[in-house]
């Protein structure tokens, strides 16, 4: 089981984060009496909210096999409903969510299908708090089973959330998978300008049986694929705009395939910044490096992004350059780099036009020439606010997919239109 895998990354990062708490309780006073206290009394406005939402989308879409080829085109009706539950407290804040997506196609019928997806969000900051002052604890998990993956995280309507390692601009070919993501990420607050954060992320993709490709289409294969992350070290809050990240890094990926296991591992070292530089830009960026365990490879690692906010209109740009394994073709480690960049212009109150772009190149890694995947993705959409409930959504979608095995190359297109109806009850 998933969690079997992250029990004892959990209990560490947990154990860190509060080894560093013992090691300096001047902050708490009245510690031992703790166990006599009363149970707090919950403020006012504290509630449960459940909120209800659908999505209804029709599109076009020009390939559903997601293979090079001819005459795939089909037309796809979308039905996604949702549910939210909210839950806030003193010491404990809780979101979960659930719901399906359906899927039914006019040409072929033989792709109509129900996928399902939900998430746990557990935020216990107030509760860590209560024990030892400063220390906090955050818990994330997310399923989604589906056999449409998605090449980049945008989806093409419906719920759910793909872990991060696995959007990297690959376009795989129809199978049944399920992901699971598992996040814990403990923290200790020295003073207001130091602080200690340890975290563990498990993304775990499994696949079932492939959906049938086109006569004369070679069906390509699937790895089920493990991928943890621990990261820990200190956060320095240098001024009132300026945070600094140090962190240590070690990843480790196991590859299963008939009957056979691979994988690799990695550790190194990630210093970051991030800065308000001003009311309505932001801007982060990382670099390091990590080695291979074994073969002592090293491989540079960064990111970068800039956030411009102001009254009518948002621009994002961003690039990662990181170490990602490969779920599809050959289960090898990739050095993938993707860059995304997007604008939205609010017109009127209701009325929105946003641009949104992406660009992927992953390579298998030290040989570069056994595995190439490489993509981009662009997106001009119109939004229009119906009522405080209902949201209508028009985009095209234009992506291209390229890849290489071997030496062998292929490649094709997908172009998607598509009317989306979002409404939400809260």
């Amino acid at each position: 089981m998933a969690w079997q895998g992250r029990g004892v990354a959990i209990l560490v990062a947990v154990a860190a984060i509060g080894g560093m708490a013992m090691m300096n309780p001047g902050p708490v006073q009245g510690q031992a009496s703790i166990p006599s206290m009363p149970a707090p009394k919950a403020p006012p406005g504290i509630e449960t909210n459940f909120i209800p939402s659908v999505t209804v989308a029709q599109r076009y879409d020009s390939n559903v096999f997601f293979v090079p080829g001819v005459n795939f085109e089909d037309y796809v009706t979308t039905v996604s409903p949702q549910l939210r539950m909210e839950h806030k407290r003193q010491l404990v804040e809780a979101t979960a969510s659930g719901g399906v997506t359906a899927e039914a196609y006019v040409k072929n019928p033989g792709l109509n299908y129900v996928a399902v997806n939900g998430a746990v969000d557990l935020n216990l900051d107030g509760a860590m708090s209560e024990l030892v002052r400063g220390l906090g604890l955050k818990i994330l998990d997310t399923y989604y089973y589906t056999p449409q993956l998605s090449s980049f995280a945008a989806p093409t309507g419906g719920g759910g959330q793909i872990p991060p390692s696995f959007v990297q601009g690959i376009q795989a070919q129809r199978a049944n998978a399920s992901t699971n993501a598992g996040t814990v990420a403990g923290s200790y607050a020295v003073s207001p300008l130091l602080s200690f954060t340890s975290t563990y992320i498990d993304q775990r993709m499994r696949f079932g049986t492939p959906t049938s490709t086109p006569t004369g289409v070679t069906q390509a294969s699937f790895i089920d694929t493990t991928f943890q992350t621990i990261k820990s070290g200190p956060v320095f809050k240098v001024s009132s705009i300026d945070t600094l990240t140090l962190f240590h890094q070690y990843q480790k990926a196991t590859f299963e395939q008939q009957g056979s296991n691979g994988g690799f591992s990695t550790q190194g070292a990630i210093a970051g910044w991030t800065s308000e530089v001003t009311p309505t830009l932001t801007a982060s960026m990382t670099g390091g490096v990590t080695v291979f365990s074994g073969t002592n490879d090293l491989q540079y690692l960064g990111s970068a992004s800039l956030l411009w906010k102001e009254q009518d209109t948002d621009l994002t740009l961003s690039y990662t350059r990181m170490i990602a394994p490969s779920f599809y073709i050959a289960g090898v480690p990739l050095l993938s780099q993707v860059v995304t960049a997007g604008a939205t212009h609010r017109v009127t109150e209701s009325f929105s036009l946003s641009l949104n772009g992406n660009y992927a190149i992953n390579e298998s890694i030290p040989d570069s020439s056994l595995l190439k995947f490489e993509s981009y993705s662009v997106t001009p959409s119109v939004e229009y606010r119906v009522n405080r409930v209902m949201t209508a959504t028009l985009s095209y979608t234009h992506s291209m997919f390229n890849q290489t095995f071997s030496s062998q190359e292929s490649s094709f297109d997908r172009n998607v239109v598509m009317l989306r109806i979002f409404a939400e009850w809260k």
